[in-house]
């Protein structure tokens, strides 16, 4: 029950902080202004039910206020969205995982919100809305005329229908009536199933939003409709049909509230609804009951409601880690039954293992798609963090994000949230400039930070661009030779001075801030992107910018690969990667000398020897085969013995007693209980390139 208690918290601070982000750029959009009240009323619910006062207190505190500005009472002002931000991360510090709620709670902040309660910021003849009891509060408008609304719902489940009634009669009096038309015959009655249809006649100065708020936790809220009821229509708004006997009439199930008005004349059958604004009593006539609903139709609804609920399943992600962790011990499974069956050659064993082998694919592919979660889910959350350093940092900082719905391994985002915020908080700090900075520059005031994802093969790209001051490379490569970390007389490119940054403990900054400047951040950078077995380019242009490229592989888990065999070790080439396969002689290959090309369709196409590379003993074959791999629009050839076959690979780490090693991304078991190494193609490539020039 904790554990769902801490989810729903989450999810619930996560909406918060979206909704208040956008609030501060439309705050007068109404739908954002409830999404925060229903937010922090959930989460007072919540809180309440696990007891944990100091946190409904302050929820309570922050409800209140929105429910002023709600009411037109107070606008949304930069001193409202401060406190609301600062309620949130204080939510988050009372409710986290081992914290004591006590320690964490902020009575500076409390007595803000309540300060609130008692002022005002409108302006003219607005004023401020009445403050709590015992609060001497300035000049405030006449309350609101109470009202008379009709309420009609059918709740799904018995559960909570209790608690719903009190609330209603908590806003004032009320007068509820049951029809029992549709309840089914004792032998087919579940107690869990609600079987009355709800009719509430309130009279409340609340207004109509504190009604819907009731209603917020229903199995589905759209089913409670809500109407007022103005004072010449309460006569007939309770009357039944002139054909219902007064012994069918439906049965009173709650009188009006004990401390109303009418109380002391509270009666089963004639209670009367009294107006709060004239004081005058008005009678109250029965509900007229719905259109009769023959037994078998009412049963058969009543049957298909709980399953229509159902539309999504919470599953504990250790659960589903292991269900990913088992389909890969299946696919290994698979490859040896079908090495087996190629073995044997029997021909009910081969139709057996291509069947296995189609079901394990199917299977493979449908649970590493229940893994696969929107990158969108994290780019959310920095929303918060460029206004909070913005601000710090008085700065003007625009966070525009696309390819939200760009979808990746759920390991994979996990793990890169911390590597986003470094490269973040790096382009506030040292990318963009200050607003008098960037106009004398001929920049707009505001600095842009765009956030984007795009699919890229078997690949996720993802782009942190800024059009800030850019990187000076001269100024790193003299920063690097001053630390020792490259000789002054070293020949390197752009990019690999930019690379320059990633070293531990480099920095440029001329002052350590407590944003940046210990050298400490990309460095975290580079390790978290190598452990994803990623890779990070850097572009940049001084005075107009920088682009920071991402590369991620979609799953950490099963990949398709396409195994070849060279000096008697066996390889997988990723499948995403691979064009083509062409056969290479001797002969053609001694033309080319030591240039190592081939004339592919009138395309020169270069290539290496994986022999060559990794230094493996024997002589090659007279014919070898070249794998032809497609990455970023170049194209590399991979000299091999042999072509083995298109198998499903299971990606193992090679652990943290080998490490990282240049040209491998890991390793994978074969059928036979062999291993085959796993080559990372693009490095493999680059690595040879740099040794050749």
């Amino acid at each position: 029950m904790r554990d769902l208690f801490m989810e729903e918290v989450g999810e619930t601070l996560a909406e918060l902080d979206t909704a208040l982000l956008e609030l501060e750029k439309a705050p007068h959009d109404a739908e954002l202004i409830n999404r925060i009240f229903r937010g922090v009323h959930t989460l007072k619910g919540a809180c309440d039910m696990f007891g944990v006062d100091d946190a409904v207190a302050l929820a309570h505190a922050v409800e209140s206020v929105f429910d002023h500005v709600r009411g037109g009472w107070r606008d949304v002002d930069k001193a409202l969205m401060d406190l609301a931000f600062s309620a949130r991360d204080r939510f988050a510090a009372m409710l986290a995982e081992g914290a004591d709620p006590a320690a964490e709670k902020d009575e500076a902040l409390l007595q803000a919100f309540r300060d609130l309660l008692r002022t005002t910021n409108l302006t003219g003849s607005q004023t401020a809305a009445p403050a709590a009891p015992g609060v001497v509060a300035p000049e405030a408008p006449t309350a609101p005329a109470a009202a008379t609304f009709r309420i009609r719902f059918a709740p799904r489940r018995t559960e909570g229908v209790l608690a719903i009634l009190d609330e209603l009669r908590g806003l004032g009096e009320c007068r509820v009536e049951a029809d029992l038309a549709e309840a089914p015959l004792l032998p087919d009655f579940d107690p869990a199933v609600c079987p009355a249809r709800f009719t509430v006649l309130v009279t409340t100065d609340k207004g109509e939003n504190a009604l819907r708020d009731v209603f917020l936790f229903l199995d589905d809220s759209s089913e409670a409709t809500i109407e007022a009821v103005e004072e010449w229509e309460l006569s007939d708004a309770w009357q039944a049909p002139a054909a219902t006997a007064a012994g069918d009439a439906p049965e009173v199930l709650a009188e009006p509230a004990p401390d109303g008005p009418g109380a002391s004349q509270a009666a089963p059958t004639a209670a009367p609804a009294v107006s709060r604004e004239s004081g005058a009593s008005i009678p109250v006539a029965p509900v007229p009951p719905e259109e009769p609903v023959a037994p078998e139709a009412a049963k058969a609804v009543r049957k298909a409601a709980p399953k229509e609920a159902v539309h999504s399943l919470r599953v504990d992600a250790v659960k589903l880690d292991e269900l990913v962790n088992l389909v890969g011990e299946l696919v290994i499974a698979q490859a040896r039954l079908s090495q087996l069956a190629g073995d044997i050659r029997h021909p009910a064993l081969t139709g057996v293992a291509e069947e296995i082998e189609r079901l394990s694919n199917e299977l493979r592919d449908n649970t590493l798609g229940i893994r696969m979660l929107p990158i969108g889910t994290t780019f959310s959350r920095f929303r918060r963090l460029v206004r909070d350093l913005s601000s710090d940092m008085q700065k003007q900082i625009e966070l525009v994000t696309e390819g939200g719905e760009t979808e990746l391994d759920k390991t994979v985002i996990e793990q890169l949230g911390d590597p986003l915020v470094h490269l973040l908080r790096n382009s506030i700090d040292h990318g963009i400039e200050p607003p008098r900075e960037r106009m004398e520059c001929g920049k707009p005031p505001v600095g842009k930070i765009t956030l984007s994802a795009e699919h890229a093969g078997g690949e996720v790209l993802i782009h942190i661009i800024d059009d800030g001051r850019g990187m000076n490379p001269e100024k790193i490569r003299a920063k690097a030779v001053e630390k020792g970390l490259i000789p002054s007389d070293a020949r390197m490119t752009d990019a690999e001075i930019f690379n320059l940054i990633f070293l531990p403990g480099f920095s440029t900054a001329e002052k350590v801030t407590n944003v940046s400047g210990r050298g400490v951040g990309m460095d975290v950078v580079k390790r978290g992107i190598d452990s994803l077995r990623g890779k990070i380019d850097i572009q940049s242009d001084p005075g107009a910018g920088s682009r920071i490229i991402i590369k991620l592989p979609l799953t950490l888990a099963i990949i398709d690969g396409l195994q070849v065999r060279s000096g008697g070790e066996h390889y997988i080439i990723p499948l995403s990667l691979v064009e083509e396969c062409v056969e290479l002689s001797r002969q053609t290959a001694s033309l080319s000398g030591r240039n190592r090309t081939i004339h592919l369709r009138g395309e020169i196409v270069p290539y290496i020897r994986l022999r060559e590379v990794f230094g493996l003993p024997g002589d090659a074959p007279a014919i070898e085969q070249v794998v032809v791999t497609r990455h970023e629009g170049e194209r590399a050839g991979l000299a091999v013995d042999e072509v083995v076959g298109q198998q499903q690979t299971v990606i193992k780490s090679l652990g943290n007693y080998i490490g990282s090693v240049e040209g491998i991304s890991g390793a994978t078991i074969n059928g036979d209980g062999s291993m085959s190494l796993i080559l990372d193609v693009p490095t493999l490539v680059a690595s040879v390139k740099r040794q050749a020039a």
